[in-house]
């Protein structure tokens, strides 16, 4: 057999089996490629489906935390109202205490120094009466004295006593009646200075029972500055989750997207027989290539000619 007539029918033998067993896995290919398809098709939708409920699962979990913030911060703010409200009731009692003690200490400092003046002015009446009742008495005794040195003088009288002895005995007398009230001057003004010790003394104890009666004295109480109103508990921001798009939901499952493996073979084939003939013409050199057998109806490779010629090797 010619050399070329095998080459070619080689050739086409692998050429042909190529195609047939490729036809056939691209059929396999196909239904593959199909249960892929619905397979990818029933994914992509469980998980759209599964995208949109995580969504409205995260949204309705925040919005309970938005609820649950608001309430909790509400809460907040009335307890620290309550919690103020009870403060301002509470200084309101201390204040009222407080000039109830006031009142009830000025009271008795005013009463303490009606009691001071009171006892004062007695223990002055005291003293007075008693440098009255020393007057008195001096001046009694004066009166006995003045009487007694007149009796005296009188007496010498009657006995007659004329002259020197007159002069002498009147003397006597005059001299016993300046002595008697020299003592009782002097009896006088020593009542009369106890007396203003006396009420010296009264004073100052007058004045030290007023100074601690000042001490003892409660200040007048002032009220406490208002606490500050509570400020508002402040609420926590939070972020809604973002609404899937359609970007998020990944490329839709398509139909063929995996290529199939029927065109490559083909083609493969076919670049392999032009590759094998255009070689071995080179190689040959010769023109004179007989290809009228391959045109029968009987040969399983009719048509390769035809075929041929799309890769620009003419075959008569």
């Amino acid at each position: 057999m010619d050399p070329v007539t095998l080459s070619l029918i080689t050739t086409g033998i692998s050429t042909g089996a190529g195609i047939f067993g490729a036809s056939a896995s691209d059929a396999a290919a196909k239904k593959a490629a199909e249960a892929q398809y619905k397979y990818s098709t029933q994914a992509w939708n469980m998980g759209k489906r599964r995208l949109n409920a995580d969504f409205r699962h995260a949204k309705k979990g925040v919005n309970i935390a938005r609820q649950n913030e608001e309430t909790l911060g509400a809460w907040k703010d009335a307890t620290n109202l309550q919690d103020w409200q009870y403060q301002l009731k509470i200084q309101d009692f201390e204040y009222a205490t407080q000039m109830r003690q006031y009142a009830k200490s000025e009271q008795l400092y005013g009463q303490q120094l009606s009691f001071n003046n009171l006892a004062s002015q007695a223990a002055r009446e005291a003293e007075m009466r008693r440098l009255e009742d020393a007057t008195n008495e001096i001046a009694f005794q004066n009166q006995d004295i003045v009487i007694k040195a007149m009796e005296s003088e009188g007496a010498a009288a009657v006995k007659g006593q004329q002259g020197r002895s007159a002069a002498k005995a009147d003397q006597v007398v005059l001299a016993a009646l300046g002595r008697n009230q020299a003592i009782l001057a002097e009896s006088l003004l020593s009542a009369r200075g106890e007396t203003q010790a006396a009420l010296k003394k009264i004073a100052a104890d007058k004045f030290g029972a007023d100074i601690a009666a000042e001490a003892a004295r409660m200040l007048k109480p002032e009220r406490l500055p208002q606490p500050p109103k509570p400020l508002t508990t402040p609420r926590a921001v939070f972020q809604d989750p973002r609404k899937p798009r359609r970007f998020d939901y990944g490329p839709k499952p398509i139909m063929g997207a995996v290529a199939s493996s029927m065109p490559g073979a083909i083609m493969g084939g076919l670049n392999s027989l032009a590759g094998g003939i255009a070689g071995f013409a080179e190689s040959n050199k010769s023109p004179s290539i007989d290809f009228s057998g391959l045109n029968s109806s009987a040969n399983p490779f009719a048509g390769i000619g035809s075929t041929l010629t799309k890769f620009g090797t003419p075959i008569s």
